[in-house]
C-alpha cells in the first residue's frame, strides 16, 4: 500500500499508543467522489458489478477521508496550500498491516481534474472514478 520508511516504522512502533491522539481532518482539497488510478477505477467497476473482493481486486482509493486499500489506510491530519487551488503539502497518519506512522505527500490538482500524489519522489495519478466514462 503506502510506502513507509524504516525510520518512520521504527518511530511509529515506539509510539503506537499515540494513534489515539492523532487529529483527523477532512481533505477538502480532494473534492467529492472516489479517486483511484486508471487500473484502480476499473477494479472498482468490477467490484460494483459483483466481483470478488481480495488483495488483488481491491484498489487503493482516495477520498476526502484519505486513502484506503485492502491492507492499510491513511487519514489526513493536516494540509497546507502551497499554490492556491492547485498544490498542497499533506500530512497523514497511515497504517499498513501492523505498521503505522506519519507520512507527508504533495498533492497537485492537474488541469484535467486528476490529482498527482507524490511521496518520496514517486508520483501517482488519481482520477475520479465515478465520473470517468462509467467507472
Amino acid at each position: 500500500m503506502r510506502t513507509l520508511t524504516a525510520a518512520i516504522v521504527f518511530a511509529s512502533v515506539a509510539s503506537v499508543s499515540a494513534q489515539a491522539d492523532v487529529a483527523v481532518v477532512k481533505g477538502t482539497f480532494v473534492g467529492a467522489g472516489t479517486y483511484a488510478t486508471d487500473e484502480g477505477c476499473k477494479k472498482l467497476a468490477a467490484l460494483a458489478a459483483g466481483g470478488d473482493k481480495n488483495v488483488g481486486t481491491v484498489p487503493e482509493t482516495l477520498t476526502e477521508d484519505g486513502f484506503e486499500g485492502w491492507e492499510g489506510s491513511c487519514t489526513f491530519t493536516s494540509f497546507t496550500e502551497i499554490e492556491k487551488g492547485k498544490k498542497w503539502k499533506v500530512l497523514m497518519h497511515c497504517t499498513d498491516g501492523p505498521d503505522e506512522g506519519p507520512e507527508s505527500d504533495i498533492f497537485e490538482r492537474l488541469p484535467d481534474g486528476k490529482l498527482k500524489v507524490t511521496v518520496m519522489d514517486n508520483a501517482t495519478i488519481f482520477q475520479r472514478c465515478d465520473t470517468d466514462k462509467g467507472n
